[in-house]
């Protein structure tokens, strides 16, 4: 049975929390890649940058909506507008990335990976053993498994 850490990536992209954006954007087209892992020094995992989070960036800007109650004017969709205008705004990885992450441990099975993949509607998983970066699964990787 295929584990996590037969079909992974075992040199991930990442880059630092400092790493400006535009880096960041050379890197996924010279590479050719679509995910980079955000570490610290000892490559624990901090957060995750993909090409989504990137053409998010320059998404048009949803200003938020109000009514009127009264003398009172109510903002609706207020948390939704300072999120985008600090995706907008952003400069360095650490603005960017998303920090609520799935992941999977170097043993998981390959069933557990697809599953994750499929249940959560992520393109890829950082795998980790002991708390630490080993390497990355894309939903490439698993198609490749699948494949033989």
């Amino acid at each position: 049975m295929l584990k996590a850490r037969d079909m992974m990536n075992v040199e991930p992209p990442y880059c630092a929390l400092d790493t400006s954006i535009e880096d960041i954007s050379k890197r996924f087209v010279e590479e050719g890649i679509s995910g980079m892992l955000v570490v610290d020094d000892e490559k624990r995992l901090l957060g995750v940058i993909t090409e989504s989070d990137l053409i998010d960036q320059q998404a048009k800007l949803h200003l938020p909506t109000a009514i009127a109650v009264f003398d009172m004017v109510i903002p609706l969709g207020e948390e939704r507008f300072e999120k985008e205008l600090a995706r907008m705004q952003a400069i360095k990885a650490e603005d960017l990335m998303v920090t609520q992450v799935k992941t999977v441990e170097s043993s998981a099975p390959l069933s557990e990976v697809a599953s994750l993949m499929a249940e959560s509607d992520v393109h890829h998983l950082p795998v980790l053993e002991d708390g630490f970066v080993v390497g990355m699964i894309s939903r490439r990787e698993v198609i490749q498994a699948l494949a033989g």
